[in-house]
């Protein structure tokens, strides 16, 4: 009985979420994505954030999209796998500084936007961050805690902070960089 009611308030639940998709506030929008516990409901509040995921595409608990409400985009092939807590950052500035931002270097290189896309099949370890205007090719592999600031080549693991190529999928061989 207790099991079958668990069942049923799951259901309901989830029929409630999927229902209101469109009028919940953007505060539970984001929690909602971010953070509950049934992918399929993530997955729907993520499209009205604008973030678009192909098919059989799993996002674990605590992705973030850092976009500050910006035209930018995350777009994420199918089948893909990404562990807890990844962070894609499409807008990067001192929201607070006020000399900081006036900095040539941070004002000109440091401060943007751009969209984010991750190709098919492609496997995003933990607590990895991937910043704005990167392109992650398709069935690579970004190492858990590594941050992506460049474009990633298909078919490559990736590794460190910053992330850096370090194999090759195909063929196994290991990448050295001088």
């Amino acid at each position: 009985m207790k099991g079958k009611l668990l069942t049923f308030l799951d259901r309901k639940l989830y029929e409630f979420l999927e229902k209101h998709v469109d009028v919940m506030p953007l505060r539970f929008t984001k929690m909602i994505a971010f953070y509950y516990c049934d992918a399929r409901t993530r997955k729907l509040y993520f499209r009205k954030l604008g973030i678009t995921m192909g098919e059989n595409t799993y996002a674990n608990l605590g992705l973030k999209v850092v976009r500050n409400d910006g035209d930018f985009s995350v777009t994420v092939g199918s089948n893909v796998s990404i562990a807890p807590n990844v962070v894609f950052v499409c807008e990067s500035t001192a929201n607070n500084g006020r000399e900081i931002n006036t900095l040539p270097y941070v004002r000109d290189v440091m401060t943007g936007g751009g969209n984010i896309t991750v190709g098919d099949e492609v496997w995003i370890g933990a607590n990895v961050t991937v910043l704005q205007g990167v392109t992650i090719g398709k069935c690579s592999m970004i190492g858990a805690g590594s941050v992506v600031i460049h474009d990633v080549e298909p078919f490559s693991l990736y590794v460190g902070v910053p992330a850096r190529k370090i194999r090759d999928l195909r063929t196994g061989e290991r990448v050295t960089t001088g």
